[in-house]
């Protein structure tokens, strides 16, 4: 394997770090909003309504929208354990915890990468894998275009993924986590 083998390797795992504790960020900050809303039959009755309006391909009921607190509890701590996994992960990639968390609540507040915070921490992390597995020559390069597939919301039929806006959002968490860890480094001189 030549050097710039392994400098595309290291590259593809740092970020699928970045990616995949963003992820488990994300669902475990969603979840505990969710902890905070009491919901009633009556309003997710209105809720299902109003999304089978907007969604007409898929069929939603008033019990899609109601939750169980002992679940969802379960389910934040299960996210907050995936994220510190994917944490320790990227500080072995040279992405200390404070950069990572800050970087986290970053695009979590809208401040960047607004493409990771809407859809990318869904289909990021699959396709980073695969093209983890493609460059260490696991799969072929046909299974790695398979892999970079998006589904579409209102139909739910897959469509092939931009790349070029994928590619886009990557240097733009590559640039947000470099500006992020200037900053602190910055801070922790000054002091």
């Amino acid at each position: 394997m030549t050097t710039r083998q392994i400098i595309r390797i290291f590259r593809v795992l740092r970020l699928l770090s970045v990616v995949k504790a963003y992820h488990h960020y994300t669902v475990m900050q969603m979840s505990r909003e969710l902890l905070g809303i009491n919901n009633s039959w009556k309003d997710a009755e209105h809720l299902s309504d109003w999304m089978n309006a907007l969604i007409p391909c898929k069929e939603f009921s008033p019990a899609d929208f109601m939750h169980d607190n002992d679940e969802v509890t379960n389910e934040v701590l299960d996210n907050y354990d995936e994220f510190k996994k994917w944490m320790k992960i990227a500080t072995s990639m040279g992405i200390s915890e404070k950069t990572l968390t800050a970087f986290c609540k970053n695009v979590d507040n809208l401040q960047s990468v607004f493409r990771l915070k809407v859809l990318g921490h869904v289909y990021y992390p699959e396709w980073l894998m695969a093209l983890f597995l493609y460059l260490n020559h696991a799969i072929s390069k046909k299974d790695l275009q398979n892999a970079f597939v998006e589904f579409s919301f209102l139909s739910g039929k897959p469509k092939p993924a931009n790349v070029a806006e994928f590619r886009k959002t990557i240097i733009e968490i590559e640039n947000v986590i470099a500006q992020i860890a200037c900053k602190q480094t910055n801070r922790e001189e000054k002091k």
